[in-house]
């Protein structure tokens, strides 16, 4: 029996070794989102130990520094420690080598979870799904809760983008959806439409918290000269619509392809995918049959050197292929948006659309609808005055809704109440 949890000073909540398990975690040197950096570094600085068990796909040199790469790499960040398993993974990788990768992750975090002592809690994040496996291991070998969070709806998102037809393999993943649902102490969304999937999927009474992504007011924000950036990049003199992210078949880019086509006699308009992906070398493709000189397809650069990126922007586009489930999703891109005061336009519509169009920070429209979409692109470039306090709105949704530091206390209130709820740490067991 090892001591129980356990506060600082009376009256604090107790402190925990949280045990955050997120496959593709990544710092502002990487490419990536960074919610999950974001909220274990506040943990820890609220003194709570924070092991985060991740692959060395998204991290960095930068970030491994000189630890010589093995089977498991462990490095201190920010007061997060850090261990990396080997297991690579690229945006461009097939279908089938992506679940070797989402296998083999799974049985060595498995494998860690089942050997690491001395764990309070498991803080589990998807996707893959799979990353519930592990999770719901150190539930039941270890007696040890765990929180879930979904960042996408799985298996719902490859089963409607016809990824996955085996009927037996949907049907193994929705038994583990449900399995890994129905043990968690609580189940985070990242949107009101996911906590819905959830809500019909879990059991009755489960908790289910939405807490969005947030937004890096820090980094991000309007005040950044953007004079050099147009220069080097030849945009002076042009409306420049910015998709910055990845380009993946979910991301449905193959619109903004069509709508540089759409406006290619207007020599203001110029459309730029900043990223990589899976689709990247079919768009570059489909950008020169067409002839297409109002379209760049750039290199994705580490989220450190964007602000000067998204400042020298007009707006930032998101966009998704067409199938319904995508609406609910909680795009990175759109909160470094709004954070860096620009006006955003979606190719769809659902909860992101009502948030910006209320807010009056961007527009939307009904999915596949391609001439609303070209629409909203064509107001906004005859309209200065409105693109100008669409950003001012943008930037004020981002420190008003999105604040890092109010969510990411959200999340660790449902960590904290999730392992003082778990009758196994009442009794002050431990790992």
């Amino acid at each position: 029996m090892g001591r129980a949890l356990t506060a600082t000073r009376p009256g604090d909540p107790p402190t925990m070794h949280i045990l955050y398990l997120h496959q593709y975690f990544a710092t502002p040197t990487g490419q990536t989102g960074t919610r999950s950096y974001e909220f274990a570094r506040r943990w820890a600085a609220d003194g709570h130990r924070v092991t985060m068990l991740t692959s060395a796909a998204a991290l960095t040199d930068a970030d491994l520094g000189s630890s010589k790469r093995s089977l498991v790499t462990r490095v201190d960040i920010d007061s997060i420690e850090v261990v990396a398993l080997n297991v690579g993974y690229r945006h461009s990788m097939g279908f089938a080598r992506r679940l070797w990768a989402f296998f083999w992750f799974m049985l060595l975090a498995t494998w860690f979870v089942i050997r690491t002592p001395g764990v309070d809690i498991v803080y589990a994040t998807s996707t893959p799904l799979t990353i519930g496996v592990p999770a719901l291991l150190a539930r039941w070998a270890r007696h040890r809760p765990y929180v879930f969070e979904v960042r996408d709806v799985w298996p719902a998102v490859p089963i409607e983008m016809e990824i996955i037809r085996n009927r037996a393999v949907i049907a193994l993943l929705r038994c583990l959806e449900r399995l890994i649902y129905r043990f968690a102490e609580a189940v985070i969304t990242l949107s009101p439409g996911m906590a819905e999937m959830v809500g019909s999927a879990a059991p009755g009474g489960k908790r289910v918290e939405m807490i969005p992504n947030c937004a890096d007011t820090d980094l991000f924000h309007p005040h950044v000269d953007a004079t050099p950036t147009r220069r080097m990049c030849g945009w002076d003199g042009r409306f420049v619509c910015l998709h910055a992210g990845a380009m993946g078949r979910v991301n449905g880019l193959d619109c903004v392809v069509r709508a540089a086509d759409h406006f290619r006699k207007d020599p203001d308009f110029l459309f730029v995918l900043l990223g990589e992906g899976s689709e990247k070398e079919a768009l570059t493709a489909q950008r020169d049959r067409l002839g297409l000189q109002n379209l760049q397809i750039v290199k994705g650069i580490p989220k450190h050197d964007m602000p000067p990126v998204l400042a020298a922007a007009d707006l930032g586009l998101l966009t998704v292929t067409d199938v319904p489930v995508l609406e609910h999703n909680s795009a990175n891109k759109l909160f470094d948006y709004l954070s860096a005061g620009k006006p955003v336009v979606l190719s769809y519509g659902g909860w992101q659309r009502e948030v910006l169009e209320s807010a009056g920070a961007g527009l939307g429209c009904a999915m596949g609808d391609e001439a609303a979409f070209f629409a909203n692109l064509a107001a906004l470039y005859a309209d200065e005055a409105r693109r100008t306090e669409m950003g001012r709105n943008a930037r004020r949704l981002a420190l008003e809704c999105y604040n890092r530091d109010l969510l990411a206390a959200q999340a660790l209130k449902v960590i904290i109440e999730a392992a003082q709820d778990y009758p196994m740490l009442r009794r002050s067991d431990r790992i």
